[in-house]
């Protein structure tokens, strides 16, 4: 696997998708061009479709939720869990680019990078 461009850090906010009825997901790790989520349950993720999801970050962020538009790249599913890996497709100037841009600076100073 090559170096990532963009710094990823863990996170445990929420997140739903609204094209997924019920999802149960949490936040794994996000970057400024992608992110994770996991699940205890199984996720109807398509690979290759678009999806738009909720982000609720950690209430001590003081960040009110957000909205991102995401393309899925990956799902794995193993027994006791699901995760997806997604793209963030974002138009600038956005207010879901200015939400993420807060959340991640957020999570630079209080959660782990992932390598």
């Amino acid at each position: 696997m090559g170096m990532r461009k963009k710094p990823r850090y863990e996170s445990q906010g929420q997140v739903y998708i609204a094209e997924v009825l019920d999802t149960n997901a949490v936040l794994k790790n996000l970057s400024a061009c992608g992110l994770c989520i996991e699940s205890k349950e199984f996720m109807d993720i398509i690979p290759h479709s678009k999806y738009t999801i909720d982000i609720l970050p950690e209430k001590e962020s003081n960040i009110r939720p957000f909205t991102v538009d995401i393309e899925s790249k990956w799902i794995r599913t193993k027994k006791d869990r699901s995760e997806s890996g997604f793209i963030i497709i974002i138009s600038p100037g956005t207010s879901g680019e200015e939400f993420l841009n807060d959340y991640l600076n957020f999570l630079s100073k209080h959660a782990k990078m992932v390598v």
